[in-house]
């Protein structure tokens, strides 16, 4: 499976919840990820990849520089919207085109330094974060959703699942 597959079948999973949840279940705190909601996790991944997509045209991409759209965590019908049109652009994209990325570690810090990258580098880096978000999300979910079925390896990365996969084979 190429790194197009894996990004689509990884979003394809928030694709699952957001056609499911009610939006209150959505925008509910859930006290044990601080008070987030599943809708403040989806908005994340999903403009992470809004920054990826629209920034890299210019060149460079700065994760820093995301709209925060409050739409996305409150309407999970406009959420899926937003997610289609990231899964409809990705098979679009030109992965070895070479992009700086901006970081700015420092509150203070005005000028952000630059790390030479590329579209595919940083399509690596989005799925790695979805992973990691849709754990977070499968957490919660358990707490405000304990009915809602997930699909296999929700929040889980390929890696973990073939150990797994391994360890019971022997």
């Amino acid at each position: 499976m190429d790194l197009l597959e894996a990004t689509i079948k990884k979003l394809s999973n928030v694709s699952h919840y957001l056609q499911i949840i009610d939006k209150k279940v959505y925008t509910k705190p859930i006290d044990i990820l601080s008070n987030s909601s599943i809708g403040e996790h989806t908005r994340h991944i999903l403009e992470f990849y809004q920054c990826l997509l629209v920034q890299n045209e210019r060149g460079s991409v700065n994760y820093d520089l995301r709209d925060r759209n409050q739409l996305l965590q409150s309407e999970p019908a406009f959420a899926l919207k937003v997610l289609s049109e990231i899964m409809n652009s990705l098979p679009n994209q030109y992965l070895n085109r070479p992009i700086n990325l901006e970081i700015s570690y420092d509150q203070d810090q005005t000028n952000p330094a630059v790390v030479v990258t590329s579209l595919e580098r940083e399509l690596v880096y989005n799925l790695e974060h979805v992973i990691h978000h849709l754990a977070i999300i499968k957490i919660g979910l358990s707490i405000v959703a304990p009915q809602m079925v997930l699909p296999n390896g929700f929040g889980v990365a390929v890696s973990t699942m073939r150990f797994k996969q391994n360890a019971c084979a022997q």
